[in-house]
């Protein structure tokens, strides 16, 4: 335990903490550590015993002291994490036991087997092979030799380095200061003491382009702080912090393209608008900060705002957004393309995922993807045209009418739905024939029809289907049942009374009576031409 003192870090059953004082705790003899603990729930008191202050800790209950022989001794040097896992012991035998290679004969006797070459191996492993370093959990302490990591694994461009007892950042200086090629740095899960003057420490993180920095009880003051140690940072990543306000974070990180600021308490759009400034932003995301609003208020509907000038990306999942009204928000991003947006409650007015789906794309005009997945171009017209026919009937009501001259629309209507007048300007306006529902006897009765897919064998779906039904929605039944995506679908039928021509049903908007489609029918399904 001589290597324990004021400052280390340790593990204790399997608990994470800093050690803040060693010595004796009266009445009782001998050496105890007094521990800062990760987590607090370990703890029971703030330093002080029986009236007496032995050292501070970050909560009111997060301290605790323990016994020497209670600490976990496992204690290990970045090289040797290194050489334990890689393979690059010195002498040649490239991390491999001897006893380990053997062969067994017929009388049960060993035979150890001479690996040829180890030598060659364990340099050529040393010098020329590692780049990606993954030492996460290996209860590195230190760096190691001076100098010993640049003469073992000079190209190192991304390395791992989370939930270790490293104590401070001048110790992660230490190691990364001898890997001239490190571009992505791990630190996660560490509790670094800060350096009293960061700058000091920037030639040594100076070509770190991506930071990860997770779970730390990571302040808003401490980041800022620590952002003059990455001069070249271009990606971070401080998820699950306590990150709440981003003031001044534009100024500290004027060359961000990604920030990840996921898990932490933001709970206010106001104060993600404050990165807007930041102009080489192209990927942000705020999953699960309790944002319940979007809002530019710098900007008008139909416009774009001049905040965020290159994102291209956004992720806001698993928030607190309950009007769709907040969607329609991103669509003011000049440069949008690509939304993940799960797990709010917006998305629980629709019961159908496909719907969902289909209204983030009609609601952001440049969308490109979605949810991780690509929006085709028909996918686009599909779900634009549903958005026409789904409130097409609002916007009669509200004014609107198929002739220029007399469409005019309320402003709640075109706030409500900012992209209408471009939709129908690409695809046409609906009339009022075309969006009332009809009742007539034909279009209430349901029609017997086959779905067959050569695509996907030879099986035959025997539906009941409304004459109500759209082209559209009949093409979310259809991906439901044979797994062939909406876009990527081309339908026709053929008459059950085998007479006719194959008709195409080349128009989302139609519903099936449009097309005379009756009883016996079947319905083709192909794979649409790219």
């Amino acid at each position: 335990m001589a290597d324990i003192g004021v400052g280390s870090r340790i593990i204790c059953d399997g608990n994470y903490g800093t050690v803040r004082y060693v010595g004796e705790v009266p009445p009782t003899k001998g050496l105890w550590f007094g521990v800062d603990w990760d987590d607090p729930s370990r703890g029971k008191h703030d330093g002080a015993h029986d009236g007496i202050r032995y050292f501070h800790t970050r909560h009111p209950t997060g301290g605790s002291f323990v016994r020497a022989k209670k600490v976990d001794t496992e204690r290990q040097t970045c090289y040797e994490a290194l050489k334990d896992k890689y393979g690059m012991a010195g002498d040649g035998d490239t991390g491999i036991n001897d006893e380990d290679l053997y062969i067994i004969g017929r009388s049960a006797k060993r035979t150890v087997v001479e690996m040829v070459g180890a030598e060659k191996v364990s340099k050529q492993q040393s010098h020329e092979k590692l780049r990606e370093v993954d030492l996460r959990d290996h209860k590195i302490v230190s760096a190691g030799p001076d100098n010993i990591l640049q003469t073992t694994a000079p190209n190192i461009t991304e390395l791992n380095l989370s939930k270790n007892l490293l104590p401070s950042w001048t110790e992660v200086a230490n190691i990364t200061s001898q890997l001239c090629s490190l571009q992505i740095l791990h630190v996660s899960e560490n509790q670094l003491e800060e350096p009293e003057d960061p700058v000091r420490l920037a030639p040594a993180l100076q070509t770190v382009k991506t930071l990860f920095y997770n779970r730390v009880g990571l302040q808003t003051e401490q980041l800022l702080r620590c952002s003059a140690m990455w001069p070249a940072l271009q990606q971070l990543h401080v998820c699950f912090n306590n990150i709440k306000v981003l003031d001044s974070v534009a100024q500290h990180f004027p060359t961000l393209t990604l920030l990840n600021l996921e898990g932490n308490p933001l709970q206010d759009w106001q104060e993600v608008l404050k990165l807007g400034e930041i102009r080489s932003l192209e990927t942000l995301i705020v999953n699960d900060t309790g944002l319940t609003r979007i809002n530019f208020k710098d900007t008008c509907h139909g416009e774009k705002t001049s905040l965020f000038p290159c994102l291209k990306s956004i992720s806001i999942s698993r928030n607190k957004l309950q009007k769709w009204g907040d969607i329609n928000e991103l669509d003011k991003l000049r440069c949008l393309e690509e939304l993940e947006c799960r797990s709010n409650p917006v998305l629980d007015m629709e019961t159908d995922k496909m719907a969902v789906r289909l209204l983030l794309i009609a609601r952001i005009g440049g969308l490109k993807v979605c949810n991780r997945s690509q929006v085709s171009v028909k996918e686009r017209e599909t779900a634009e045209l549903d958005y026409i026919r789904k409130y097409g009937l609002s916007w009669l009501e509200a004014g609107g009418d198929p002739q220029p001259q007399k469409n005019l629309p309320s402003l709640e209507f075109q706030q409500m739905h900012p992209r209408f007048a471009e939709m129908i300007a690409k695809h046409g306006a609906p009339s009022r024939n075309e969006l009332e529902p009809v009742t007539t006897t034909l279009k209430k009765s349901l029609i017997s029809v086959k779905i067959v897919c050569p695509l996907r064998g030879d099986k035959v779906h025997s539906k009941k289907l409304p004459g109500t039904m759209t082209v559209q929605k009949l093409k979310i039944l259809i991906q439901r049942l044979v797994k062939l995506n909406t876009a990527d679908q081309k339908l026709s039928y053929t008459s059950g009374k085998g007479e006719g021509p194959e008709i195409e049903l080349d128009n989302d908007m139609r519903d099936l009576t449009f097309y005379s489609i009756e009883n016996g029918d079947t319905i083709l399904v192909q794979e649409a031409s790219s």
